[in-house]
């Protein structure tokens, strides 16, 4: 009779968990001095970007500094750092945040900071530079911490900064943000009260609301829901948090099961309703006419311009689910919607349209393929409307604006002596780009510092666009970004 066999499990090695904490300590120490080489690269290059003014030292933070030999919509000195810091080449701001693979709205508060570290917080600055080395990293100023105090104090004067620099630079690797910020206020309060108190008042004029109708909710973008921030009156958020909750324990005793913060996010559509159903304004009770005429809308408006794709279409017509061409699967039919960067379901649209009281605009179908084209420097809607959906951001490099309401370039610069013919205002030579994004492609920038007795060298950000829609980018250094439909790849 065979005997059973027994198989023999080796143990696994053994794990030298000592090692693994001393390779994430090296790596953690590794990564500081990147960051903080980077972080002193970008001041050297905004140094090197400067005509050697400084911002007004009594006045408020400025936008530009006003040159009436300038080019109108070229370069401009920006006022990035605080009162007395140096202004800086706006144009440069573009060139440096590609590189670093970030868009102009990132960039721009990094050289912002750099900027107000190096001349206003020189004690902080050098707690800085001290993460380069593993050896004095302890006691260094993490960047991110310090680019967080450079955001409070740009708008102090140059005393109040070196105050905080004076009393913060010791202990600024272990204070905390609440500490930061009251140092600040302190610092406002003794050399700038008047300001002091403009604060206070003018934040009450800052009050704001915002639907966030772009934004992308990261874990599920085709959920359909987006964030809301603010910030109200005292008595408003209150009186608005009351109504909430009113209507939130309303929802509950009608039957509703979800959760509390659920339906407080269904109570503020059911809210909109409500009020989209009253008449603010009505007619006087002496019958005469109302002193404000009313503006009140439809309880929904739906316009939606709906890019779905075939194999969804033909699934909802034929009765099925469809199958996913992505994934050969039978599956769910997405809809982009052309005016916010989510994602929803074929059937969450048809929800909406279903509410009652839903007022429906119908978009006529556009062939994106077809090319269009005209020989005037004006752009017809119906060109600039296959551009805007052909490309729904702005093409430049790791710019991710919507179309809609951003300038139209021409690829090939219009010229007014063309042969007939030429359709220099088409959907192969047009691309949506920002304000600042165009007027960087169309004025040239210097691009370093000036050799003895002449000006910077002066070059343009050019590109181009292949058939299937990518746009190739060329920075004045000669740095390369491919901009497609999924994003911005560098090529160096």
């Amino acid at each position: 009779m065979n005997q059973p066999s027994t198989a023999v499990v080796e143990a696994p090695p053994a794990i030298d968990t000592t090692a693994l904490l001393a390779t994430a300590h090296e790596a953690a120490a590794a990564q500081m001095s990147a960051e903080v080489a980077t972080f002193v690269a970008v001041a050297d290059w905004a140094d090197a970007h400067t005509d050697g003014v400084v911002g007004d030292p009594i006045g408020p933070l400025g936008l530009w500094h006003e040159d009436p030999s300038a080019v109108p919509g070229g370069d401009r000195f920006l006022e990035l750092g605080g009162p007395g810091a140096p202004l800086v080449s706006e144009f440069c701001l573009y060139e440096i945040s590609a590189a670093l693979g970030r868009s102009v709205a990132s960039g721009r508060p990094l050289v912002g900071d750099a900027i107000e570290l190096r001349h206003r917080l020189p004690r902080l600055y050098a707690r800085v530079l001290a993460g380069a080395d593993p050896a004095t990293q302890k006691r260094a100023l993490p960047v991110w911490r310090a680019r967080k105090i450079a955001a409070l104090t740009r708008t102090l004067t140059a005393e109040a900064a070196d105050f905080v620099d004076r009393n913060l630079a010791p202990v600024a690797h272990r204070a905390t943000m609440p500490t930061v910020e009251r140092l600040v206020a302190e610092a406002i309060a003794r050399f700038d009260p008047e300001n002091a108190e403009l604060d206070r008042v003018d934040a009450d004029a800052g009050r704001y609301f915002t639907i966030e109708t772009t934004a992308v909710d990261a874990a599920s973008p085709w959920t359909g829901v987006v964030p809301v921030h603010g910030t109200l009156d005292l008595a408003d958020a209150l009186e608005l948090n009351n109504a909430v909750q009113r209507v939130a324990a309303d929802l509950a005793a009608a039957g509703c099961e979800a959760d509390l913060d659920v339906r407080r996010s269904m109570a503020v559509g059911e809210l909109a309703r409500r009020q989209t159903a009253l008449d603010l304004y009505g007619a006087d009770p002496a019958g005469g006419e109302p002193a404000v005429t009313s503006t009140r809308a439809p309880a929904r408006q739906v316009v939606l311009y709906v890019h779905l794709s075939d194999a969804a279409i033909t699934a909802h017509r034929s009765g099925g689910p469809g199958i996913d061409p992505a994934t050969g699967r039978t599956g769910i039919a997405l809809a982009r919607l052309e005016n916010t960067r989510s994602l929803v379901t074929a059937d969450q649209v048809r929800d909406w349209c279903r509410t009652p009281g839903t007022k429906i605009v119908v978009k006529p179908v556009i062939d994106l393929a077809e090319h269009v084209a005209v020989d005037a420097y004006e752009i017809p809607d119906r060109i600039a409307e296959r551009v805007r959906l052909d490309r729904p951001t702005c093409a430049f490099p790791y710019c991710g604006r919507p179309a809609r309401g951003l300038d139209l370039d021409h690829i090939e610069p219009y010229r007014s002596n063309a042969a007939p013919g030429a359709g220099q205002s088409s959907t192969a030579n047009l691309a949506p780009l920002c304000r600042g994004h165009h007027r960087l492609k169309t004025h040239a920038s210097p691009t370093g510092s000036s050799p003895p007795g002449g000006d910077p060298p002066a070059r343009r950000w050019r590109y181009d666009r292949d058939p299937l829609g990518t746009y190739l980018w060329t920075s004045p250094h000669g740095l390369q970004y491919a901009v497609d439909p999924t994003g911005t790849t560098p090529l160096d």
